[in-house]
C-alpha cells in the first residue's frame, strides 16, 4: 500500500510501449511512486540493441536510485577535444565538489548498453514486462487510454508513455507522421578489448574531415574502450564493406592509441554503424492521457553522446514529477504532464540542437569554413567555452538541482 492507502491500481495503471532503456527507466521510477506499471515489447525476447555508449554522472545517479549496482563502472575524469595530431583544443569544465556529491568518480562513464539494460532488468519488479507486445494504436476517453496489440489484447491505462524509438507508433499517432531526416553525419562505433593506452581520458579527435572519439570501460571483467567514427554521409555515400579496413586508413595519422584500438576491434562483434537520423523538435510531448520520451521524442546524434543517457533521465523525472498524483484524476495529470513537458521539453532540444550544429560545423562546412573553423580552435578561447557549456554546463545545473531537491525529501519533516 501507499502512504494514502490506495494500491499502485487506485493510484493510477500505466502503459508504456518500449522496453529500452527509456522505457525501463520510466518503469522503474513510476513504480518507485506507486503506480502499477506495465512495459509491452514487441520483441518476443527481451534484449539490448547497440554497442558501447557514454552515461554521465546524472545517468549513474538516477540508476543507483533505481537501487542498480553500477559500481563497477569505469569513469573518467578529463574529457577533451583534440586535434588529430594529438594537441588539445577543449577540456570540458566540471564541478568536482558537484560530481562527488553526486557519488560519482568522473562526469563520463563508458560501458555497453547491454550492461545499463541489464543492470535495469536485475532490479526490475516481477510482473511489469509484457513481451511480444506488438502496439498498433491506442484509443482513448475522458476516463482512460487503453493500448491495441497485433495479438488482439488490450490494456487499459490512465496514462500511456510511448518509449518506442525513433519510429515510435505512439508519437506517430499523437502528433502525426513524420519521416526521419538525415542528419548528414555516418557514425560506426566499435570496442575493442585493449590496454595499451592510459584510462583516465575520454577524447574526441579531429583532422580536416573525420573524427574518432574514444572512452576507457570495463567489460566482463577487461579493460576495454570503446570508440566512434563520425564522417559525412549524402544518399550517395556508398556502405562500408570493410568497417576497421576503412576507418583504419582514414586514422592512420591520427595520434596513437587511435590506430590500435581500431585495430584491435572485432570486425564482426565489435562494429555497430547507422546513419544518424532525427525529427524536428516538438514544442511539447504531452496530451491527453499521452505522452513520450527518449528517442520517441528527441532522437539525438552522436555529438550528444547521451541519447540513452537523457531516455533514462526523462523516464526518472516523470516518475518523479507524477508522484503523489492520482492519474485517474484528469487535471491532476494534466497538470503533471504540462509539467514534466516543461522539464524536459527544451533541455532536450538544446541538447539535440547543440549536437546537429556541431555535427554540421565539423562534418558539413565546405573547405575554407573548415580552416576557419580549425583557426578558431586553435588560437581562439570561444569554442572552448561554447562546447564546454554545450556538453557539461546545464547538464551540471541539472544534477544541482536534482541533489538539491534529494536532500530537502531527506531532512526531516521536510514536507
Amino acid at each position: 500500500m501507499t502512504s494514502n492507502g490506495r494500491s499502485g491500481e487506485q493510484r493510477g495503471r500505466v502503459a508504456i510501449i518500449g522496453a529500452g532503456p527509456g522505457g525501463l527507466s520510466a518503469a522503474l521510477a513510476l513504480h518507485q511512486a506507486g503506480f502499477e506499471v506495465k512495459v509491452f515489447e514487441r520483441h518476443e525476447r527481451l534484449k539490448s540493441i547497440g554497442g558501447a555508449i557514454l552515461l554521465n554522472a546524472i545517468g549513474t545517479y538516477i540508476l543507483r536510485s533505481y537501487g542498480a549496482d553500477v559500481d563497477d563502472l569505469h569513469t573518467v575524469d578529463v574529457s577533451e577535444f583534440r586535434r588529430a595530431d594529438g594537441r588539445r583544443r577543449v577540456r570540458w569544465r566540471t564541478d568536482p565538489d558537484l560530481i562527488s556529491r553526486a557519488g560519482a568518480r568522473g562526469w563520463i562513464s563508458g560501458t555497453m548498453r547491454s550492461y545499463v539494460y541489464e543492470k535495469m532488468l536485475e532490479v526490475m519488479p516481477d510482473g511489469v514486462l509484457e513481451i511480444g507486445h506488438p502496439f498498433t494504436h491506442y484509443t482513448e476517453n475522458e476516463s482512460g487510454v487503453t493500448a491495441h496489440f497485433a495479438n488482439g489484447e488490450k490494456f487499459e491505462a490512465d496514462l500511456l508513455i510511448g518509449a518506442d524509438g525513433v519510429n515510435s507508433v505512439v508519437r506517430n499517432q499523437l502528433w502525426g507522421h513524420e519521416d526521419l531526416k538525415n542528419v548528414g553525419i555516418r557514425v560506426t562505433l566499435g570496442w575493442a578489448e585493449f590496454d595499451g593506452a592510459p584510462r583516465t581520458h575520454m577524447i574526441c579527435s579531429h583532422n580536416q574531415r573525420y573524427q574518432l572519439g574514444y572512452a576507457p570501460l570495463s567489460y566482463q571483467n577487461k579493460n576495454c574502450f570503446e570508440w566512434w567514427f563520425v564522417e559525412k554521409y549524402d544518399e550517395n555515400t556508398p556502405e562500408i564493406a570493410d568497417p576497421i579496413g576503412y576507418i583504419s586508413e582514414r586514422v592512420q595519422d591520427f595520434a596513437n592509441p587511435i590506430p590500435q584500438i581500431v585495430q584491435a576491434t572485432d570486425p564482426v562483434k565489435g562494429v555497430f554503424p547507422w546513419v544518424v537520423q532525427y525529427k524536428n523538435p516538438l514544442s511539447a510531448w504531452s496530451k491527453g492521457r499521452v505522452t513520450i520520451l527518449g528517442d520517441a521524442a528527441h532522437p539525438t546524434s552522436p555529438y550528444a553522446g547521451y541519447g540513452a543517457g537523457m531516455a533514462i533521465e526523462d523516464g526518472f523525472f516523470l516518475g518523479r514529477i507524477l508522484s503523489g498524483r492520482i492519474l485517474s484524476d484528469r487535471g491532476s495529470l494534466t497538470e503533471g504532464l504540462q509539467e514534466y513537458d516543461k522539464a524536459r521539453v527544451e533541455y532536450t532540444n538544446k541538447v539535440t540542437e547543440f549536437a546537429r550544429t556541431l555535427g554540421k560545423v565539423f562534418h558539413g562546412l565546405p573547405w575554407i569554413g573548415r580552416k576557419l573553423r580549425d583557426f578558431m580552435l586553435d588560437h581562439t578561447p570561444i569554442p572552448d567555452r561554447m562546447i564546454s557549456k554545450g556538453y557539461t554546463e546545464e547538464a551540471q545545473q541539472l544534477l544541482a538541482a536534482l541533489l538539491e531537491t534529494d536532500a530537502a525529501l531527506a531532512r526531516p519533516n521536510s514536507g
